[in-house]
């Protein structure tokens, strides 16, 4: 039976005929920390063999029986391999392990590299990076500071609030800044008049005014 992994949730098997290696990677960060390989010597073995018995052919027999027995070794292998196997994976989660600490504070394991404070012996989670708060810290007062010089500014006096708003151009189509006129065909953009009986902004075009109900 492999052994069990304790110190993280995710790890992948990279192991093939050649030998065994795996990827474990932090629960928390996502870090991948690889295996070293260890070679599958027996698979390599019968990889020789059969090169062997295909080079020479019949000629040599001692190599034809070698190849076959370790042909039908491999067949009923199961247990052994499985075996070889374990033992390999165990190998690896020693060796990977000391990459990982376990926090007292919240009981999980994190990798040592990234999300461990070794100053207090928590990990980042429990334990923030003093740097990291002071950053944190930093930029939250930064964007403060931004809005509240942003709102003593009088962003207002620059447009002409009085006159009513036209995105686009009613004779180019072309988008406007918020001035008086187009910037790309010189026309007016407020289009109104003064009535002619009560002086009251009226649009261009009325049969009469809103204010004093005088026709124009």
């Amino acid at each position: 039976m492999a052994a069990p992994v304790v110190f993280t949730s995710n790890f992948s098997d990279m192991s093939n005929d050649e030998g065994f290696q795996w990827d474990f990677h932090c629960d928390r960060c996502r870090t991948v920390y690889q295996s070293a390989f260890q070679q599958n010597y027996l698979s390599r073995g019968r990889g020789l063999l059969r090169v062997l018995r295909d080079l020479f052919g019949d000629r040599f027999t001692v190599l034809n029986k070698a190849s076959s027995a370790a042909d039908s070794y491999s067949n009923s292998w199961g247990s052994s391999s499985s075996s070889t196997k374990d033992k390999a994976f165990a190998t690896a989660i020693r060796e990977v392990e000391p990459n990982f600490r376990l926090c007292g504070g919240c009981g999980s394991w994190m990798c040592a590299r990234n999300c461990w404070n070794e100053q207090v012996g928590q990990c980042t989670g429990c334990s923030p990076l003093v740097q990291h708060e002071i950053a944190r810290a930093q930029a939250a007062a930064r964007g403060e500071q931004i809005q509240e010089a942003a709102r003593g500014q009088d962003w207002a006096r620059q447009h002409d609030i009085s006159t009513p708003a036209r995105v686009l151009c009613p004779t180019c189509g072309s988008n406007t800044t918020g001035g008086r006129f187009c910037g790309a065909c010189g026309t007016a953009l407020d289009l109104r008049s003064g009535c002619r009986g009560c002086g009251h902004q009226i649009p261009v075009g009325s049969a009469f005014c809103s204010n004093c109900g005088q026709g124009q």
